[in-house]
């Protein structure tokens, strides 16, 4: 017996978030999870060309979200949190699926993947 899985709308909603380094240690970057969708965001500075003073911590400059990285996944993420490993240059998404799987998910800068 065979099963057929087709997804007619991507995932939309958002059920788990957090941050961490997923590309590198200088920038963090914002891990979203919604169904079986991972999006990766990065912080950018909505810089005003037109303002003429020099931000600071009592006025920093607005912030945007840029989409870096979309990933499906073959299964519903249930849970996701953020690991760091010894000697590892970045964090790693450790994610739990149904019926107590789990998966370690890292980013791999020489597949860009």
């Amino acid at each position: 017996m065979y099963s057929i899985c087709k997804l007619t709308h991507p995932a939309t909603g958002i059920e788990h978030s957090l941050t961490c380094y997923f590309f590198n240690r200088s920038e963090k970057s914002l891990v979203v999870a919604g169904a079986n969708v991972i999006r990766v965001f990065r912080f950018m500075p909505d810089i005003d060309a037109n303002k003429r003073h020099a931000y600071s911590d009592r006025s920093p400059p607005k912030m945007r979200l840029e989409c870096v990285a979309s990933y499906n996944l073959f299964g519903n993420i249930m849970s996701m949190q953020c690991v760091s490993f010894i000697g590892s240059t970045r964090d790693s998404l450790l994610l739990s699926f149904r019926d107590a799987k789990l998966s370690i998910v890292e980013y791999d800068l020489d597949t860009n993947s």
